[in-house]
């Protein structure tokens, strides 16, 4: 399921200071839909949580299964080609970072 790998990414994501620090100070209701079936987030800047009884989203990222387990594992947002983003241009480049920094490697590669 989609929940799973979602809590898993928002873990990971309240781990990395630097990644809360791009949040917004206000809240940011997402939404990922897949076959039907709908988990709510929010983010901001002191917290993020998924939320049970929401209706509405300021994000909504529609795809199947595997598009949005490949999004929450760190692939950039145009780099997955089945999904559908609704909201604005700024929401894009926020969700889009926030994906791929998340799940950056910790290892820096020396040359």
């Amino acid at each position: 399921m989609v929940v799973e790998s979602l809590e898993m990414f928002l873990l990971k994501a309240k781990s990395k200071s630097h990644v809360m620090e791009i949040l917004p100070y206000y809240s940011l209701r997402c939404c990922l839909v897949t076959q039907g079936e709908k988990s709510f987030f929010s983010l901001s800047r002191d917290q993020m949580q998924l939320i049970q009884e929401a209706t509405v989203a300021d994000i909504v990222i529609e795809g199947s299964k595997e598009d949005i387990k490949e999004l929450l594992n760190g692939t950039k947002m145009r780099d997955v080609k089945g999904l559908t983003f609704n909201g604005s241009f700024r929401h894009f480049l926020l969700m889009d970072s926030l994906f791929t920094l998340v799940n950056r490697s910790e290892r820096k590669e020396v040359s």
